[in-house]
This record gives structure tokens, C-alpha cells and sequence, in this order.
């Protein structure tokens, strides 16, 4: 594919924030919870995948060949889950914040797109590339309206607290950046990587380790101790 000068620059762009999301993430998971240096790796993975939808919007409205719907729906659910993952830890425990009883409303809109936009790829009104699954759309759009209904739990508790709050924040989190890796590692995002390697088994050790690391602070979080402590 040949880009224009302004594609290349919006290409060039995705890809500079794309790896501030994947090494803001691996510096936050990496790090104490907690500590001052976690806090702020947060707020910088926050803010870069908020500036990658930002770009990605940009890309659609200007160069809509660059980007597709797969990828605005990945995008717009990643936002959402690190905006209530922050929301989560920036409300006192066992209170709500304004954005809590928004959350919902948006996980579902962001489903309803998802899976308008999956029949109509699967009943052939819109074509896709043929590297993107359509099942995808549904699986997108199904965990949008199964955090939809986590978040109207949440509202119905009055808020959380404990190990519950902590586990709401980090594995929110972890589940974005897990994604931000797959996609740069061995999704679309291996292209900057030489053909030759593409697909191989060291691409997948970095997905893998988020997954385990994910696993590893869920567990110690949920510990009964670890409630007793909260």
C-alpha cells in the first residue's frame, strides 16, 4: 500500500503512541502497586491510549482506507474500560463518581455499534479485508454489554471497596494493555516487524507475559488476607 505524505504522518503518529501504550503499560504492570512510579505509568497509559483514539478518529474522518471498523470498535472499548478502571480508583471506596452512571449507557452503545456493524459485515451490506474476522465484532460487542451489566452491578452495591475495587481497576487495565501487546505483537501492528518473524513463538512471549503477570496480581489481590487488610 502506498501512503500519501499526510497518511504517512498519521501512520507515523499511531505507531509513536501505539508504543508509548505498550511501554507506559509494561512499566505500570511491572511496578509496585501502588507506588508513586505505578500512579504515574497509569496516568501515562491512560492518556496515550486516549490520544491513540484520538489519532485513530482523525484517521477514520480523514483516511478512512487506513483504518477499519474492527479497529475504531477495539479502540473505543479499550477507552472505555481505562476510563472507568481510573474512575474506579479515583472515587473514595464504596462511593460512586458522576461517570459511574454514564458507564453503562456508553459499554452498551459501544456494543450496539459493534454488532451492527458485525451483521452487516456478516450478511455481506459492507465489505471487510479478509484478515478481519467478523466474529470479532460479536466478541467486541458481547464484553461491551457484559461490562454494561458489571457496571450496573457496581451501581447497585453503591460503589466497591477492598480487594473488589482494586481487582475492578486492575483487571480493566490489564485487559487493555494485554490487547495493546497482541495487537502490536502479533496482530496488525507486527507489520513493523521483518516478515521473516512474523507469527513466530518470541513475538507471543510478550502477550503471554502480561497474561501471567495479569493472573499473578488478580491473585494476590483477592487473597482473604488482602481483603482483611483493606
Amino acid at each position: 500500500m502506498t501512503y500519501s505524505a499526510f497518511e504517512t504522518v498519521l501512520m507515523s503518529t499511531h505507531g509513536l503512541v501505539g508504543t508509548c501504550v505498550v511501554l507506559s503499560g509494561g512499566c505500570a504492570i511491572l511496578s509496585r502497586k501502588g507506588s508513586n512510579f505505578h500512579r504515574k505509568s497509569g496516568k501515562v497509559f491512560a492518556v496515550a491510549l486516549c490520544l491513540m483514539a484520538a489519532v485513530i478518529l482523525t484517521t477514520g474522518l480523514l483516511a478512512a482506507r487506513l483504518v477499519s471498523t474492527l479497529g475504531i470498535t477495539y479502540t473505543a472499548l479499550a477507552c472505555y474500560l481505562v476510563l472507568t478502571s481510573w474512575a474506579t480508583v479515583r472515587s473514595p471506596p464504596g462511593r460512586l463518581d458522576r461517570f459511574s452512571y454514564i458507564a453503562p449507557a456508553l459499554a452498551c452503545s459501544i456494543g450496539m455499534v459493534a454488532l451492527y456493524w458485525g451483521f452487516s459485515a456478516a450478511l455481506g451490506y459492507v465489505e471487510i479485508d479478509d484478515d478481519i474476522p467478523v466474529a470479532a465484532y460479536f466478541g467486541f460487542g458481547g464484553l461491551a454489554f457484559l461490562m454494561a451489566w458489571g457496571d450496573i452491578l457496581v451501581i447497585l452495591k453503591g460503589g466497591l471497596v477492598g480487594g473488589q475495587r482494586l481487582a475492578r481497576h486492575l483487571w480493566r487495565m490489564c485487559f487493555v494493555f494485554y490487547l495493546s501487546t497482541a495487537t502490536l505483537f502479533t496482530g496488525p501492528g507486527s507489520v513493523v516487524f521483518p516478515e521473516g518473524i512474523r507469527g513466530s513463538w518470541p513475538l507471543m512471549l510478550p502477550e503471554l507475559s502480561v497474561l501471567v503477570l495479569s493472573l499473578y496480581w488478580l491473585t494476590k489481590i483477592l487473597r482473604p488476607q488482602t481483603f482483611r487488610n483493606k
